[in-house]
């Protein structure tokens, strides 16, 4: 079952669990008559369906349309007609409360007289928990809805970073790259073919797979592979690079580019073709936890703030994307950086 079907689940339980407190949980006293148990029955059962409905609209319309944009007063115009409709609609179509008969009653013989006050007092009294439910749901909605706008700006946030990333990754590694296979080509050398073809597999996906919420883990890794094959092919001998997959890495599924500030870090600041360089890459999948290690020699200081940018973005996507199924550990010591991330994938 997906997350997403089990949140439906769980939203249809706690429907029908609302729907049903008037029977779970009766407001009315156990001294009544069965007609009048019924009809308040009813009445509250009906009071809970309009509570259901207008908490519907209050989160798709009312909240988004009039609450966010400020609009203070049609909002608490449209909250005081709405609680008003759920007081005196099941009243208008159920009929009034049944009062118990008198020998129910604490003292029969004493007449209160019916005034408007006390009509109202008695009324108040047989809707009241109504009235809570309601105040209740306009909290609730007003919380949920206020939590899932906040969570879509973070998310939008950090797709426009994603996104000024990967216009950062486009000129410099494309750049790079070309001038290695125009170097090759100038050789003649036999591998140029194979390189442009694993250029254009990985521009590719850059470009396009890239963009969704979630790809193939097999698709990631493989364009991490061809990522650090062309890194290879322009950095030829100048650096030991160790790059390691192990796990059965089908059926599972990822954030783009999750995985790839930390090892497109390692080759931005561990080549150094005057310094001893190394790079060591490893990705390993049991079941549905990831492990990713990425260590190198720091031996560029360039543009640090950049990378502690593109990091930020990526602690911050994992915690969206990833809540309470990560860990991460960076470690600089003795000019070497080290990382260390664990995921549980879904």
């Amino acid at each position: 079952m997906t997350k997403k079907q089990k949140k439906n689940v769980l939203l249809s339980i706690i429907c029908i669990g609302f729907l049903l407190q008037p029977i779970i949980l009766p407001t009315r006293p156990t001294n009544v008559t069965e007609a009048g148990y019924y009809k308040e029955l009813s009445y509250n059962m009906l009071g809970n369906v309009l509570i259901l409905l207008f908490f519907y609209i209050n989160y798709s319309f009312l909240i988004p349309k009039l609450l966010f944009p400020k609009k203070y007063v049609q909002y608490c115009v449209i909250i005081i007609i709405g609680l008003g409709l759920i007081l005196f609609l099941p009243y208008l179509i159920v009929g009034p409360h049944t009062p118990p008969p008198p020998s129910f009653r604490e003292n029969p013989n004493i007449h209160i007289p019916e005034s408007f006050f006390r009509k109202f007092q008695l009324f108040f009294s047989e809707v009241d928990h109504l009235v809570f439910l309601f105040a209740g749901s306009i909290f609730f909605s007003t919380f949920w809805r206020e939590k899932l706008q906040n969570q879509k700006i973070k998310t939008e946030k950090l797709q426009t970073e994603l996104s000024h990333l990967k216009l950062q990754i486009h000129p410099h590694f494309l750049f790079n790259t070309l001038n290695s296979i125009y170097a090759s080509a100038i050789k003649k050398e036999e591998e140029t073919a194979n390189t442009v073809l694993i250029l254009a597999d990985f521009m590719r996906y850059l470009l396009q797979d890239s963009y969704q919420d979630e790809v193939l883990l097999e698709k990631e890794i493989h364009y991490i592979t061809n990522y650090v094959e062309l890194q290879k092919t322009r950095l030829r001998n100048s650096i030991a690079i160790d790059f390691k997959t192990n796990g059965d890495f089908s059926n599972k599924k990822i954030s783009p580019l999750i995985l790839f500030t930390f090892i497109e870090n390692a080759f931005k600041y561990g080549v150094n073709p005057d310094e001893k360089s190394e790079i060591e890459i490893n990705i390993t999948l049991n079941d549905y936890e990831l492990d990713l290690l990425v260590f190198n020699r720091i031996v560029s200081t360039k543009n640090i703030e950049s990378s502690n940018i593109g990091i930020k973005n990526t602690k911050d996507r994992l915690a969206l994307f990833y809540p309470q199924k990560h860990s991460l550990s960076i470690t600089e010591k003795n000019e070497t950086f080290t990382v260390k991330l664990k995921m549980i994938l879904k």
